[in-house]
């Protein structure tokens, strides 16, 4: 058998193991404060002095003129209904793995031209047992701690021993998690590594770092710091938010009277003290934890692997504010900005990168 193919084979095994995780996790209770979870674990990323995600947010922190009138357009649904604010767990999120020094290392060709000429990165890190998210964004994440980049992929795929995806790039993982060209993974320019919920952090009943979310309502004509870009649909006559715009808890909410549960607790808790940025756009108003399928086991707790999401609609998402805007930020720039984790990528000089938003098929 040929290393491809050997390869092949390893992958529908793993796919066939993280099936066996999420049924293991319905036959087993919740990971055991304490306990050791086994798989990839990055809370720790994007740290960098500039990074918005681990800085808690001042008591007195200006409040939006407007922060009241975009709550209201949150918490209802597209089609009028109220909103169920939930987490995406075991669909319509982000895989993610860690690389280590004998992983193989794939040439990935980016299948949308949003760079004129082309891009590839040469050299990606790609563990055997990695598969993407089985939904149409495909997203995968790979940490390759030796190298210190974050790998991230958009509807990525793996076939005839070889990965492509629409989308590959790669951004420090001590950075900010922000591409300057808008050329992420997501639509926003914010890494898809960014402000996810990491199952060591609900064991451990504390999350440090402000979560990334998603809602129907994005404004499709601005993005404001730490977003670079915007993929969001909204019209403008719509009160919705600029993709990048931070909202928190109101602090002076007492969690102890809603009888939460552990992990409603831990999210409500950073909610409070970092809040959550909008990322993306999607049909509900969702956060997202890391998928489970790279865990030796179902890390989350057993009543979340019975569904794609985590009901959270004990959390008083209509208690949120939107931290004061800032101005929206310029257009990306007009050619790929390379960091150290790019310098080798292989990309055109045309006039740049078109939005997300302004592909048909996204």
């Amino acid at each position: 058998m040929t290393a491809a193919g050997a390869r092949s084979v390893r992958r529908l095994a793993a796919l066939a193991a993280g099936l066996a995780v999420l049924l293991a996790g319905c036959a087993g209770g919740p990971p055991q404060r304490g306990t050791a979870i086994e798989g990839p674990d990055g809370s720790d990323v994007f740290r960098a002095a500039d990074s918005v995600w681990h800085r808690p947010i001042p008591a007195n922190a200006p409040i939006d003129p407007r922060s009241a009138e975009y709550v209201r357009q949150l918490m209802v649904k597209p089609d009028r209904s109220k909103e169920a604010p939930v987490v995406s767990v075991n669909g319509y999120t982000i895989p993610v793995y860690e690389a280590a020094a004998d992983t193989p290392r794939y040439r990935v060709v980016a299948g949308k031209d949003f760079v004129a000429g082309g891009w590839a990165l040469p050299a990606v890190p790609i563990p055997d047992n990695a598969a993407p998210d089985s939904r149409e964004d495909g997203h995968l994440v790979v940490l390759d701690r030796s190298s210190g980049c974050v790998y991230e992929f958009w509807q990525a795929r793996f076939d005839d021993g070889a990965w492509t995806a629409s989308w590959v790039n790669a951004t420090p993982i001590d950075g900010a998690g922000v591409y300057p060209d808008g050329l992420a993974a997501r639509g926003t320019g914010i890494s898809a590594a960014a402000g996810l919920i990491w199952p060591q952090e609900l064991a451990a009943g504390r999350i440090d770092h402000a979560l990334a979310f998603a809602t129907p309502w994005v404004r499709r004509d601005a993005a404001v710091s730490p977003a670079t870009t915007s993929d969001g649909r909204a019209a403008p006559d719509v009160p919705a938010l600029p993709a990048g715009a931070r909202l928190r808890l109101d602090p002076a909410l007492n969690l102890d009277a809603l009888g939460l549960s552990p992990e409603q607790r831990a999210i409500a808790e950073a909610l409070q003290k970092y809040g959550m940025i909008l990322v993306d756009t999607s049909g509900g108003l969702t956060l997202y934890a890391a998928a489970p399928q790279a865990y030796t086991r179902f890390p989350y707790p057993v009543e979340w692997a019975s569904s794609i999401w985590a009901d959270i609609d004990e959390i008083p998402f209509d208690r949120m504010q939107v931290l004061e805007l800032p101005e929206p930020a310029g257009r990306p720039a007009v050619a790929p900005v390379l960091n150290r984790c790019t310098q080798d990528a292989v990309h055109g000089r045309g006039p740049g990168p078109s939005t997300r938003g302004a592909d048909p098929d996204d």
